[in-house]
């Protein structure tokens, strides 16, 4: 599905769970697609949720933004589909790399969502927080800030990768078991590739553009967050470290932090109903 926003360009998103459900808005990873969340359809029809995905600009058939878009842009282009929608209010959660433009649209507009919920959410913070990240994950987010055009062809380069190379192996070392394991899965790995060859459909630009904003300014205090904010984070993550949650558990007074022990970066693919037991919940 796709709706014109003001300025022309066009904003893509899919629908899983049922229709007339609590309405659940799910902004994708980095890089990620409307896709994202399709493994959720059954899940979210049996929660009673209306899941709308919608996807960045330059991401599968959403129109790009020259330059990439900001936080504070994907705030409004957020506030328009809802208004296309006819949703005064909904949930908002935003996952990996989805989290900061999450963030920014409660900071941005507190009266259209209900509650705010980052999963493994990963935003601009000091570094202190970001110890126990990953050493690949440092690199290519100093990489795409640094050498653009280099990190578009190593993410370009994925779309043929065997992940089951020598390299796909060595990268994996980093992670823990859990999510290894999930990594490893057959069906989870036809998830992944398909989702992520439609994030890619128009070339690499836009995941770049996501990673070189890692460390970009928000454009807001956390401290100003009015929204009801429930952070679900996995302790043993080293995609996004558990000490980003902490930190703005600890500057936003909105904001409940549930950590899972022993969890990584993916554990809500598993777990669904981590998310979905706070859509509309007080």
């Amino acid at each position: 599905m796709t709706a014109v926003l003001a300025d022309g360009r066009r904003l893509s998103w899919a629908e899983y769970g049922i229709a007339d459900g609590a309405p659940l808005v799910m902004l994708h990873a980095t890089p990620g697609s409307r896709l994202q969340f399709q493994w959720m359809h059954a899940p979210a029809a049996a929660a009673g949720i209306r899941l709308i995905a919608p996807e960045r600009p330059g991401y599968g058939a959403s129109d790009p933004v020259p330059g990439g878009t900001t936080f504070a842009a994907y705030a409004d282009d957020l506030r328009q589909l809802l208004d296309h929608l006819e949703l005064p209010v909904v949930t908002l959660c935003g996952v990996s790399g989805g989290g900061g433009f999450a963030l920014a649209a409660a900071l941005a507009h507190p009266e259209r969502f209900g509650r705010l919920i980052l999963v493994s959410a990963g935003l601009p913070v000091p570094r202190a927080a970001r110890r126990g990240m990953a050493l690949p994950v440092r690199l290519l987010l100093f990489l795409a800030r640094y050498a653009p055009g280099l990190t578009g062809r190593l993410l370009a380069a994925q779309l043929s990768a065997d992940p089951d190379s020598q390299l796909s192996r060595a990268g994996k070392r980093f992670m823990p078991a859990s999510d290894r394991r999930l990594l490893d899965a057959p069906e989870w790995r036809r998830w992944f590739d398909e989702d992520f060859r439609e994030a890619l459909r128009q070339g690499p630009g836009a995941a770049v553009h996501d990673l070189a904003m890692s460390r970009a300014p928000l454009g807001a205090d956390p401290a100003d967050l009015a929204v009801d904010t429930v952070l679900l984070h996995g302790t043993e993550d080293v995609n996004v470290p558990v000490g980003i949650a902490r930190w703005l558990a600890a500057q936003a007074p909105a904001a409940r932090l549930i950590e899972q022990p022993g969890s990584g970066h993916l554990f809500s693919l598993e777990r669904p109903q981590l998310i979905f037991e706070w859509v509309g919940r007080p």
